[in-house]
């Protein structure tokens, strides 16, 4: 379990699995994310009463009152790329990553895992925590200064 995730479970969310064969949420036991068993972890928190009651209810995400506005403000964190470590999958931070590829100055956004884990590496639990639930902020990494 990554440093963020432990962040999340001390702030009060309950990590689930969505279980892919029923389509339900259940509540993980274990920390497994593999190709072969779990792609991902979903975060809730315990004040989000809605969802929690339809999980407790074992509602289906497909069910036609298990809606993706009560599923909005769940944090999922597992794989998303090929052949990269599992991270932070939404809702993603806007990003600004300036880098040099080629001899070029470029900039790069939220989409590519790498940009991500270099935000989660780079930068605080809150300052990426704050910026996943408000758009008005871009955290920026200049990645061309040495």
């Amino acid at each position: 379990m990554t440093e963020f995730e432990n962040k999340l479970i001390d702030k009060g969310y309950i990590k689930h699995i969505l279980n892919c064969k029923t389509m339900k949420y259940e509540i993980s036991h274990n920390h497994v994310i593999s190709t072969m068993v779990n792609l991902d972890h979903r975060y809730i928190h315990k004040s989000d009463k809605v969802i929690l009651k339809k999980i407790a209810q074992e509602k289906s995400v497909m069910d036609d009152d298990f809606t993706f506005n009560d599923r909005k403000k769940v944090i999922c964190f597992g794989l998303h790329e090929f052949n990269k470590p599992p991270t932070l999958m939404s809702p993603r931070p806007r990003i600004e990553i300036k880098k040099i590829v080629n001899g070029n100055v470029i900039f790069e956004n939220e989409k590519r895992d790498d940009n991500m884990n270099i935000v989660l590496k780079e930068k605080s639990f809150e300052e990426i925590f704050r910026a996943m639930f408000d758009n008005s902020l871009i955290i920026r990494i200049d990645l061309t200064i040495k």
